[in-house]
């Protein structure tokens, strides 16, 4: 009985004894195999780019100085739906300018001199973001400046040729009291040239149109 028992306690010891060597190597190899790996490898996880938005500064607060109501305008152009645009532009001005401009369908000389500069640069804000900068007051300027001649720039954003023929022109409505564009002299709202819109209040005196105003306005 007893050398049964001693025999149970050698088996046992060896067991362990066993089990201790097999723990011990696995140690061995993981330092092992670190140590011939040197360092562990890096993951490098990808980053999303960020997204902007496209429609800019067509979120802006649309300022103005007798409480014009820009909301059309801006959807047009974020639909750019330009002739649309062009003609919401034009009754917005006439807004902007007062009460004889409004009753009369184009705006004359003393309200002109006195057309909001605020609802001015609100108007060319809503253009030039829509347009990234194709279109707008800022961008026909920009061409008159590089060109240096009226006549020139309208020649080069699609308004008349040099020779004087207007190739965009307008007829006076006395029902509705409005300007409408003479068929077949309607702006190019399908592939319109740089700076071509909008194109109101153009195409007369250049001391007494909206021409006069832009450099007031410091455009």
């Amino acid at each position: 009985m007893a050398k049964t028992n001693l025999t149970a306690v050698i088996l046992t010891l060896l067991v362990i004894v066993g089990l201790f060597s097999v723990a011990g190597a696995l140690v061995w190899m993981g330092s092992l195999m670190k140590s011939r790996s040197g360092s562990t490898p890096s993951v490098t996880v990808a980053t999303p780019t960020p997204t902007t938005n496209s429609s800019g500064s067509l979120n802006q607060i649309a300022k103005s100085d007798r409480q014009v109501d820009y909301s059309k305008l801006r959807t047009y152009l974020q639909q750019k739906n330009w002739k649309a645009a062009d003609r919401e532009t034009y009754e917005r001005m006439l807004e902007a300018a007062g009460p004889q401009a409004q009753a009369l369908g184009y705006t004359p000389q003393t309200e002109m001199d006195t057309l909001s500069c605020t609802d001015l640069k609100t108007i060319d804000g809503l253009w030039s973001a829509a347009s990234e900068g194709k279109f707008g007051f800022t961008a026909q300027q920009r061409i008159l400046k590089a060109l240096g001649d009226y006549r020139k720039m309208y020649e080069q954003v699609g308004w008349q040729k040099l020779s004087g023929e207007w190739l965009i022109e307008w007829t006076y409505n006395p029902q509705t009291k409005r300007l409408d564009y003479k068929p077949g002299k309607e702006p190019n709202f399908t592939t319109p040239p740089p700076g071509h819109l909008p194109t109101v209040e153009r195409g007369y005196n250049f001391d007494v149109s909206l021409d006069a105003v832009l450099k007031r306005c410091g455009f």
